[in-house]
């Protein structure tokens, strides 16, 4: 009986761990295919086309030197902004084409997961985040394939016009009612007269 339930629950547990990787929610990998957030699939040794660089210098933020190849920069001085910068995919490469050498998951259930496209040419290989890239304009998708605008939640202000009269009338109730003194009263008269 104990033998029978181990074997039972044993395999619930793999059914329920690896139906996990499975389900539905995007972005996800499966085969050589990546299906990211925005619907756009990315399949291994396709042609992709660049788009431009998201930095302030036009270089690429979310395309950059793989950082398990020999040319990346790696900083010994504890401060990354120099090696970012010299691992950044180069603002010159921006429209051409490459094409996606493999595709590949990194993280854990609890941290969440990045998928990466891995491209390049000879020696060096650049990974692409690939869900920041397509928002940010870094890799070049269909237009049914890009981010939407989020739009703007319009305020509409009313302003509500108070004549003249209207003001001189409270402001006598406020003085027959001896919440202001007459000198409050003749000087607060006297700005609203002003303003018109």
């Amino acid at each position: 009986m104990k033998k029978t339930f181990l074997v039972i629950a044993t395999l619930f547990l793999f059914a329920k761990s690896y139906s996990q990787d499975k389900d539905s929610t995007l972005p996800k990998l499966v085969g050589d295919t990546l299906f990211t957030t925005s619907g756009y699939k990315i399949v291994e040794k396709q042609d992709i086309k660049i788009g431009t660089g998201s930095m302030p210098d036009g270089d690429f933020k979310f395309i950059r030197t793989n950082s398990a190849s020999l040319f990346a920069y790696h900083s010994n001085t504890g401060y990354n902004g120099l090696a970012n910068q010299a691992n950044s995919f180069p603002r010159s490469q921006s429209g051409l084409t490459y094409k996606i050498k493999r595709l590949e998951k990194r993280g854990n259930k609890k941290h969440g997961y990045v998928y990466y496209a891995v491209i390049g040419s000879g020696l060096v290989n650049y990974e692409m985040d690939v869900e920041n890239a397509i928002a940010s304009g870094e890799l070049s998708v269909p237009d049914e394939f890009k981010p939407k605008p989020k739009t703007a939640t319009t305020i509409v202000e009313v302003k509500q016009q108070i004549s003249v009269a209207d003001e001189l009338a409270k402001l006598k109730k406020l003085y027959d009612d001896g919440v202001l003194t007459k000198e409050e009263y003749e000087a607060q008269k006297k700005k609203l007269l002003e303003k018109n």
